[in-house]
């Protein structure tokens, strides 16, 4: 059993194998060490419990839980490092002022209101905000299939479909780079001059059952 799951059941959030099972992925997946002093911010606080499982995890690192309840603010502890903010994921001031006070970020994980429309805006509004070499996680990507979220199966706009065009950039639209003797050549200053359309710093994007883990270049 990995550790980080270890701590995550110790905790009883839903992030261990008796749930979702998503941190026997993040401890394979994640490209950090335990020790590595991280930025960290999780949208979705709920009942604080992943806020500490990340604190005990990565103890060397700050932590920011935001939620739309103002009764999650209980959950901020500053001796700690671990602080929250209370504010809308669908908010853009309120995801402009926060992240431009607490980060950069090494991570970012959307465990918010799951609504299709939401993950994608607060994406938009966050990736900026992200180091080189760090992570943004979408969990929950089922309910990019539930129509109670905005969601259904390959419908236009939803979470799920939105990050799989994203697959796209990772390629950098498959132009070619005609200043090389390649063109398929490295093609990232290129693109990033000639290309406007093209989201020229995802170093990729891996789906797994439940979560997108996209990482910054």
């Amino acid at each position: 059993m990995s550790l980080l799951n270890s701590i995550a059941k110790s905790y009883g959030t839903d992030k261990s194998d008796e749930i979702h099972n998503y941190c026997v992925k993040y401890q394979k997946y994640l490209p950090f060490q335990r020790y590595d002093n991280l930025n960290i911010l999780e949208i979705g606080v709920l009942n604080g419990k992943s806020l500490l499982t990340w604190k005990e995890y990565f103890y060397r690192s700050n932590i920011l839980g935001i939620d739309i309840n103002p009764e999650c603010k209980k959950y901020e502890d500053k001796e700690n490092n671990i602080s929250v903010e209370i504010g809308s994921q669908f908010d853009g001031n309120f995801l402009f002022v926060t992240s431009n006070n607490y980060g950069p970020f090494d991570m970012i994980l959307d465990d918010g209101s799951h609504i299709n429309e939401h993950v994608i805006f607060s994406f938009q509004q966050l990736w900026g905000n992200v180091k080189s070499g760090g992570v943004y996680i979408v969990e929950d990507v089922g309910t990019a299939y539930w129509d109670e979220y905005g969601g259904g199966l390959r419908k236009e706009g939803t979470s799920i479909e939105y990050f799989k065009k994203l697959c796209d950039h990772v390629n950098f639209n498959g132009v070619m780079n005609f200043n090389k003797p390649n063109v398929h050549a490295r093609r990232e200053d290129w693109c990033e001059e000639n290309v406007t359309d093209c989201i020229t710093d995802i170093e990729s994007i891996n789906f797994l059952n439940g979560i997108i883990i996209i990482t910054k270049r």
